[in-house]
């Protein structure tokens, strides 16, 4: 007993300090496990080719080069793909260059937003579009032909449609041609807030009022709002679904339909209040007060208690569990030693006891 005591005092101090073989922590101002640090999290992060300060100072680097930001004023970095390289550097609103920015690549502007310009990938074509901007989003032009002056009237190519608005969103119209990817072959429509339709070779689709009352088929699945979001069904090969929004909902998913025309039933889900209460086929949640796998391998009673059967057939539980939400690394490395008093690791041969951080541990055995 007196060695163990000593054990826990030379690597562990209350919650404040901890040193394990992969991992130490000073609490609550350091900690580092793997590649990962924190300093004063969330602070500070730091990983192996990455560190972060306040979520808005951010650095990266790798073999192709490098990336300074403080979002969303400054930024500048040097990027080398396939032996090319070049610096890009940005000033919001005044001036900016970015190599890929969201879902936007080679992006620049000045005086944002009156001038923009940036490309986007055509993959069906095997190109890149480039698409230029004055006073976004007012006017625009695409080096496909598309081109816009909002909200008076919008022509846009895609990959296999064309799509017009005029006096956007009152007129919206497209048509589209046959392609094995999408819907096929047809046209669609919209003047709102009184009617919509589309009628396509694998769907069709009427509205009214929309979104709020609509039909719409497709091969597979038939589906109803009236209205969305409060009142929802849905029948289909891959799932069926029933809502009534925010009181109840299930969804009921499908194994491959095969020749029957309809999948069996491979998973389920049944909710709630929203998403306050959850029934799955293997796990019931009750957010954030209980959640229970059948399995055993995970049960949670907050803010009480918490239990996690590991991939090395180890049960870890501890008391308290303060934080709502489970699975949270960086919560676990700082803060969360602070008011877990008592942990518990079962394994095959026995269970051991920490309390009090480790000032009192002691093992049973199965047997």
């Amino acid at each position: 007993m007196l060695s163990e005591l000593l054990l826990a005092a030379a690597f562990q101090i209350g919650p404040f300090y901890e040193q394990k073989e992969d991992a130490a922590a000073l609490r609550p101002f350091w900690s580092r496990e793997g590649q990962t640090t924190d300093v004063v999290w969330p602070l500070f992060t730091s990983h192996r080719d990455w560190w972060r300060f306040a979520f808005f100072v951010h650095r990266q680097s790798n073999d192709k080069g490098y990336q300074f930001e403080v979002m969303p004023l400054w930024w500048h970095g040097r990027e080398s793909i396939e032996g090319n390289g070049g610096f890009y550097w940005g000033l919001f609103p005044l001036y900016g260059s970015h190599p890929h920015f969201l879902m936007m690549h080679d992006l620049k502007f000045a005086l944002w937003p009156v001038w923009t310009s940036y490309s986007t990938p055509r993959p069906s074509k095997g190109e890149w579009m480039r698409t230029n901007s004055v006073l976004w989003p007012f006017i625009h032009w695409r080096s496909d032909g598309s081109w816009g002056f909002w909200p008076f009237y919008v022509q846009n190519h895609q990959r296999e449609s064309f799509h017009q608005t005029a006096l956007w969103p009152i007129f919206t119209w497209a048509s589209y041609e046959a392609d094995r990817d999408t819907a096929g072959a047809g046209t669609s429509g919209m003047f709102w807030p009184l009617w919509g339709d589309v009628s396509r070779e694998r769907e069709s689709q009427w509205s009214f009022l929309p979104p709020l009352f609509s039909r719409a088929r497709t091969p597979d699945t038939v589906r109803w709002r009236m209205p969305w979001p409060f009142i929802e069904w849905e029948f289909g090969t891959r799932r069926d679904r029933i809502s009534v929004f925010p009181l109840y909902e299930r969804v009921v998913l499908k194994s491959y339909a095969g020749t029957s025309g309809r999948g069996a039933e491979s998973s389920s889900v049944t909710r709630f209040g929203w998403k306050l209460v959850e029934l799955y086929d293997d796990e019931t949640r009750v957010f954030p007060f209980w959640t229970s796998r059948k399995d055993g391998s995970y049960f949670r009673l907050w803010p009480f208690w918490e239990s996690v059967r590991g991939s090395d057939g180890v049960t870890r539980s501890r008391f308290l569990s303060l934080f709502p939400i489970r699975w949270v690394p960086a919560v676990d490395r700082n803060w969360a030693k602070f008011w877990t008093f008592y942990e518990r690791a079962e394994g095959r041969n026995g269970t051991d006891h920490s309390l009090f951080w480790g000032i009192i541990r002691w093992r049973t055995d199965d047997d």
